[in-house]
C-alpha cells in the first residue's frame, strides 16, 4: 500500500485578536483514521479547513507526504465533506457527482458515477434536483462526492449531521475502507461516532 503521511508544524489560526489554536503538532501516518473532538467554536471546522485548503493558516505549516516525497498541492489528493457544504439546488446528485468527477479527472463514465450513488442509497433519486433532497440525502451525496476515486486523504467535517441509522453505518463503512488506502480525519461530537477513530485530537481544551 502507498504509503502516505500529513504533517502540521506548529499550526496556527486566529480571526481578528482570538487564536482559534495555535502551535498544533501533529504526524499521523497511513492506516489512520483521526477524530477532532472540541465544542462549538473550538475550532473543528477551521481545523478541517485548512487541512482541505479552504483557509490559510496564521501560522505554520501543513505537509502531505506520499512515500516521504512532498505532494505540491495536496487538494488534488483529497476528498472533503462538510454538513454545511455548498450543493447547488437546480443540479442533480448525479450532476454533482459528474461535475466532481470532470473537475477532478476522475472516470465520469455514467456506470461508475450510478455506481457510487447507488452505494450511498441514491441512486433512485439520482436525477431529481438536490432542492428536492432530505437533510440525510444531501449529507449522502457529500459524503459520495469526497469518497468518489478513492482519495489518500478523506476530510470529513461532522459528516455524521442528520444521518439515520442507515447512514451511519454508511459513514462507518467509508472510514473503515479508508484505512486501507490512507488517512481519514473526521470532526464529530456524537460519542458514539468518535469512538470509531484510532487517534483523538481535543480542540479548545
Amino acid at each position: 500500500m502507498p504509503q502516505w503521511s500529513l504533517e502540521c508544524r506548529r499550526l496556527g489560526k486566529r480571526f481578528g485578536e482570538r487564536w482559534v489554536f495555535r502551535g498544533l503538532e501533529l504526524q499521523i501516518a497511513s492506516g489512520t483514521v483521526l477524530v477532532a473532538r472540541g465544542a462549538n467554536g473550538s475550532g473543528k471546522s477551521t481545523f478541517i479547513k485548512l487541512l482541505a485548503g479552504l483557509l490559510a493558516p496564521t501560522e505554520g505549516e501543513i505537509r502531505l507526504f506520499h512515500a516521504g516525497t512532498v505532494i505540491a498541492d495536496r487538494t488534488r489528493a483529497l476528498g472533503w465533506c462538510a454538513a454545511d457544504g455548498a450543493l447547488y439546488r437546480e443540479l442533480t446528485g448525479y450532476e454533482h457527482l459528474r461535475w466532481w468527477a470532470q473537475t477532478r479527472g476522475l472516470p465520469d463514465h455514467p456506470d461508475a458515477l450510478m455506481a457510487q450513488l447507488d452505494r450511498f442509497e441514491l441512486a433512485h433519486r439520482a436525477h431529481e434536483w438536490t432542492r428536492a433532497y432530505s437533510t440525510g440525502m444531501r449529507q449522502r451525496l457529500r459524503m459520495a462526492i469526497a469518497a468518489y476515486g478513492e482519495p489518500p486523504l478523506l476530510l470529513l467535517d461532522e459528516p455524521d449531521a442528520g444521518l439515520d441509522p442507515s447512514g451511519l453505518k454508511l459513514l462507518k463503512q467509508v472510514l473503515d475502507e479508508q484505512v486501507g488506502r490512507g488517512i481519514a480525519i473526521f470532526a464529530t461530537n456524537r460519542a458514539e461516532c468518535a469512538a470509531w477513530g484510532s487517534l483523538t485530537l481535543e480542540l479548545g481544551a
